[in-house]
């Protein structure tokens, strides 16, 4: 059985959704890929938050001007940018990836480029248990 992670990040304010995104997509991951070697999840998904830009009455502080469209909740149960589910082939395979990147050296330059897009102090990450899914055929 897979081990996966999930994590919520918030972009940097300051930084408009479709910035984070092409950061996040064409500079971060393909640095944290290169780092990371062996080490890098046999999968990781992106699934963004719909946002939407308006004239800012009545959003969230951290979203002025881009509320999401939610069904159901409030604007600042939304308040990240994406979900990011990582896949590892198993607990001992994460463990090696996350003993590889607390190196100094490595955590340093993980970081240092996290600064550029993502507000840290936001950031949650949760192990996942069972994993259902029901499609239709």
């Amino acid at each position: 059985m897979t081990y996966s992670l999930l994590v919520f990040l918030s972009r940097k304010p300051g930084t408009t959704p479709e910035q984070f995104r092409k950061y996040y997509a064409d500079s971060h991951l393909p640095m944290v890929r290169q780092l990371t070697g062996s080490h890098f999840p046999i999968l990781h998904t992106q699934r963004y938050v719909h946002r939407t830009e308006t004239s800012g009455d009545g959003n969230t502080q951290r979203n002025p001007s881009t509320p999401a469209t939610i069904f159901l909740g409030k604007q600042s149960d939304f308040d990240y940018d994406v979900v990011v589910t990582l896949e590892f082939k198993d607990a001992a395979a994460f463990n090696a990836h996350y003993e590889y990147v607390q190196q100094p050296d490595i955590a340093a330059k993980i970081v240092a480029d996290e600064e550029r897009f993502l507000d840290r102090s936001q950031t949650l990450t949760a192990v996942l248990g069972d994993i259902i899914e029901m499609r239709t055929t």
